[in-house]
């Protein structure tokens, strides 16, 4: 049932996106773009903890979180009250507005044996065959690369411990099988990625 539901919410989105802005009835993004840039940072570049950076992420999947978080299929007081009454158009506008930022800045070399480590847990794991090969997402998959540590140890933790599930049932499945300190490898490994 729940692939199910998937299936129509990603059909709808399709649909959505090809609608374009000819008919835009923006009723709310404008005034809460301020509020985006206020938590992920100028730029996308977020500066707080355990919130992600937004810059490098696909149009696409910006419109699916943004819709999962309107439909109260995503967990967050904060982004659901962010979201709560935008149009389409609006959360069109916001997606769009989310992929204007280029990719996120590099962070600098990261520790050699935590780089190691987590070179070997995504190799082990298969991270480049969902969130590809440079670990920079897709059109339905986040981009890993330079994201902020603190965030996907957040996220991966939140996968291990079934807070987080929707549509990424693999995640669970995978962090499950991570111990701390492969959290840590492994979102170090992302964050610091040349």
């Amino acid at each position: 049932m729940e692939h199910v539901k998937r299936l129509m919410m990603l059909a709808g989105l399709g649909t959505l996106l090809a609608a374009g802005p000819a008919a835009a009835d923006l009723k709310l993004f404008p005034e809460r773009q301020a509020t985006c840039e206020g938590c992920h940072g100028e730029g996308g570049v977020s500066e707080m903890a355990e919130i992600p950076s937004l810059a490098g992420l696909p149009e696409y999947y910006a419109l699916l979180q943004l819709v999962e978080f309107r439909d109260g299929n995503r967990d967050s007081p904060e982004m659901e009250a962010t979201v709560e009454g935008m149009s389409n158009d609006d959360l069109k506008a916001a997606a769009a507005f989310v992929a204007s930022f280029g990719p996120p800045p590099t962070q600098g070399p990261g520790d050699e044996a935590l780089m190691a480590r987590g070179a070997e847990l995504s190799s082990q794991n298969g991270c480049g065959r969902c969130h590809g090969a440079d670990y920079r997402g897709g059109q339905q998959m986040p981009a890993l690369r330079n994201q902020r540590a603190d965030y996907v140890e957040k996220a991966l933790h939140d996968y291990k411990t079934e807070r987080r599930i929707g549509e990424r049932a693999a995640m669970v499945e995978i962090a499950a099988n991570l111990s701390d300190e492969d959290i840590a490898a492994l979102a170090h490994y992302f964050a610091h990625q040349p």
